[in-house]
């Protein structure tokens, strides 16, 4: 008869209690110990209680080995780790280490959250939602309070403005006069689509007092036909600046930034009015925006350990003869493949008076150059080891500024992922020859701080606000 598994049981010091099928020679009247159906005779045992101690089985029996199994001496008929042949249930078989069972639970949560996290859509949101409240609580961390305020030297004399720059919590932007009323001025509402959402990103040149956008770039996202259109906008594009007189466009950040006291109110206020600039112009309404500084350029470049840009002879000659390179010592480049740093590859995007690897000059080749270090970056970014990409990535998001909210990055997070958008495509405005050089260096439209601009005519201009809702918005060709 088989027993039950509670039967036989372990105490503290590892050996059992009871048996329970053990065999004595001499069993009590009355009672089938050992369950052979044989009844010992009356009188086995002493009437003292003094019962003898067998001798078929001793502590030593109940003894295991390191493997797991009963002392070679121990009677294991069966093979089956159990001595005596008897209760299969009491024998104790070897498993995995408990390591190894936690290593095998912790991969299965991993496979788990895996499938859940990338298969299904509340698991893409949570992820997203994840790295939405990463950027947003990293963005800025490493830029200081007095980081983009803007001297009243910066701004020309002969310059006069309608009024200062009121930004409300949305971003929208309000003309205030030196009496605080607002100042009236037409507005036109940008286009925007379903299916496209535009962002601004641009880099501060920051020299004595100033904050000039040397770069300057619209991204758009585009869901429509799944991809991600890149448009460089020409900084010295002569345009008019909402509250004050036409200038090149990459004056409007100083000009809305003038007279804020701390650096968040300088970064929110010329933002906003670069913003407004760029959607009066070329009628694109954008969300939102980011932002470096030469510094913080410099210094991402840095923590990537650096970036491989090709190099023309021409490049590397004036990069060498120059303050494009702003350290001496890292005047050093040659032409072909170079590995910069940091210094050495703010001074590169910054060229603009000699042609680029692939013969584009001016104002045009300085935003070639601005692309290909974007992709020496990205490329950069993604060959970085996992082990080493979480901390990489918080140091690099807390150069950047942004106004863009938590919602706001998950939402473009969701966009990308979700609609599989891998695709760049790279345009520019003023494009071809849709627009005129002013060929002077010295005083043009009135003013002697506007020099060598890109002039467009209202026909011109009209062209290219076309040009460029082809490209962002697939409108068709007329």
């Amino acid at each position: 008869m088989r027993k039950s598994e509670f039967d036989d049981f372990e105490t503290s010091d590892g050996f059992l209690n009871d048996a329970g099928d053990a065999s004595f020679e001499n069993e009590p009247e009355g009672e089938d110990l050992d369950g052979d159906g044989e009844y010992p005779d009356d009188g086995a045992f002493p009437d003292d209680g003094d019962y003898p101690e067998s001798d078929e089985y001793t502590e030593a029996d109940f003894s295991e080995a390191e493997d797991g199994y009963a002392d070679e001496g121990s009677d294991d008929p069966e093979g089956d780790g159990v001595s005596g042949g008897g209760n299969d249930d009491g024998g104790k078989k070897r498993g995995l280490p408990l390591a190894a069972k936690i290593g095998l639970i912790f991969l299965g949560a991993v496979i788990l959250f895996a499938v859940w996290a990338l298969g299904t859509k509340s698991g893409r949101g949570f992820c997203m939602g994840f790295v939405a409240r990463f950027v947003k609580t990293n963005a800025g961390a490493n830029t200081s309070d007095t980081d983009d305020l803007v001297s009243d030297l910066a701004i020309p004399t002969d310059e006069v403005p309608n009024g200062t720059i009121d930004v409300a919590e949305d971003g929208t932007i309000k003309i205030i006069d030196e009496h605080g009323n607002e100042v009236v001025d037409t507005f036109i509402d940008p286009r925007s689509e379903d299916y496209v959402t535009t962002y601004l990103i641009f880099g501060l040149e920051q020299i004595d007092g100033a904050a000039n956008t040397d770069a300057i770039m619209l991204v758009s996202i585009n869901t429509k036909d799944n991809t991600i259109k890149m448009t460089s906008l020409l900084r010295d594009t002569y345009v008019k600046i909402p509250g004050w007189d036409k200038n090149k466009l990459n004056s409007a950040y100083a000009k809305g930034a003038r007279g804020a006291e701390t650096g968040a109110e300088a970064r929110a206020r010329g933002a906003a009015l670069l913003i407004k600039t760029i959607e009066q112009t070329y009628d694109v309404k954008i969300s939102g925006y980011a932002s470096v500084n030469f510094n913080s350029f410099e210094k991402i470049i840095d923590r990537l350990g650096g970036v491989d840009i090709e190099l023309g002879e021409k490049e590397a000659n004036y990069l060498n003869t120059t303050n494009y390179i702003s350290n001496p010592d890292n005047r050093n480049v040659t032409a072909g493949w170079n590995h910069l740093n940091g210094n050495q590859a703010m001074g590169y995007v910054r060229v603009r008076k000699v042609e680029t690897l692939g013969g584009s000059n001016n104002d045009y080749g300085r935003t070639v150059r601005q692309r290909r270090v974007i992709n020496a970056i990205v490329s950069k970014y993604k060959s970085t080891k996992l082990t080493d990409l979480f901390s990489l990535t918080k140091d690099l998001i807390g150069y950047v500024n942004t106004n863009l909210t938590e919602q706001q990055i998950q939402d473009a997070l969701t966009m990308i992922v979700n609609n599989g958008i891998y695709t760049t495509k790279s345009f520019r405005v003023p494009y071809g020859e849709t627009f005129s050089d002013s060929g002077e260096a010295g005083i043009y439209n009135g003013s002697k701080y506007v020099t060598w601009t890109l002039v467009m005519s209202d026909e011109q201009l009209q062209d290219n606000i076309k040009a460029l809702h082809r490209f962002i918005f697939l409108d068709p060709e007329e």
